[in-house]
């Protein structure tokens, strides 16, 4: 289990969206909210390339219902290099995302996001790691036409085969490229992980929340908090993890989400 452990770490930053459905009136996040729970992400992944694949559905319970459905291809590599005893890991994500109401659909390429960090392995099961990077524009029917800077910090405990982490994500945007208008507020995630190995099985809980730190044009800052249950089986060497969510709080999003999660992991070796 520990390879599973370290391998679904590479989608630590897989990016997803969910700020699309600012088509209910309300401002949200660049970074899909709980998009990195079930990951280790503080500990350093061992040496080579990864693929990731998370797909997710998010409905809202707004009249008439929203939906959305995010697919997040994820290239990561953690090189043989070291800075200040931690590992340098880079990722790369081309999001594509769907936003559905009232029967009627907008798709397309979301912003891709690239960053690099660096990951310590503390000892006693504990690791620590950080990030910086983020999203470019995409001026799509989905896409947000800034820049978004991101900088994400992990603490994560994998001893024993417990997956305990804490992961909190900061982001700030540009203006519009084309309208020199705000559109994205700057929002904090934390995404939670207590998961425990037993043989290929992993099982637990996983929690998020997000929070806009600012406000734009009027719209008011908004937030929310969800939980659910989470399963994942190591196949060797592809890994499998999906878990499910329910908003248990929300502030002035116009409605509670419940979103399924589904992740493949693919060890590609060295590179």
């Amino acid at each position: 289990m520990k390879g599973f452990k370290t391998a679904v770490m590479s989608a630590a930053f897989g990016t997803a969206a969910l700020c699309a459905l600012a088509v209910t009136a309300t401002a949200a996040p660049v970074t899909e909210a709980g998009e990195t729970a079930g990951l280790a992400l503080g500990a350093p992944l061992p040496e080579g390339g990864y693929f990731i694949d998370t797909a997710s559905y998010i409905s809202r319970s707004t009249h008439p219902e929203t939906d959305v459905l995010v697919n997040i291809p994820v290239l990561a590599y953690s090189t043989p290099w070291k800075i200040l005893n931690g590992r340098v890991e880079a990722y790369g994500a081309l999001p594509q995302l769907a936003v559905g109401t009232n029967n009627s659909w907008a798709r397309g390429m979301y912003n891709p996001a690239a960053l690099v960090g660096l990951a310590w392995d503390l000892g006693n099961g504990f690791g620590f790691s950080d990030f910086v990077g983020g999203y470019a524009p995409m001026h799509t029917a989905v896409g947000v036409n800034a820049w978004t800077f991101n900088e994400r910090a992990a603490l994560s405990y994998t001893a024993n085969g417990w997956n305990a982490t804490v992961h909190g994500i900061y982001g700030t945007s540009t203006k519009d490229q084309s309208s020199s208008v705000q559109v994205q507020p700057d929002y904090i995630n934390v995404d939670l992980t207590a998961t425990k190995a037993f043989g290929k099985w992993d099982l637990g809980a996983v929690g998020f929340g997000t929070w806009d730190v600012s406000s734009i044009n009027g719209v008011k800052e908004t937030s929310s908090i969800a939980a659910g249950p989470f399963v994942g089986y190591n196949f060797g060497p592809v890994s499998l993890q999906t878990y499910l969510t329910q908003d248990i709080a929300q502030s002035n999003r116009g409605g509670y989400d419940t979103r399924a999660f589904f992740r493949v992991v693919v060890p590609l070796g060295a590179l």
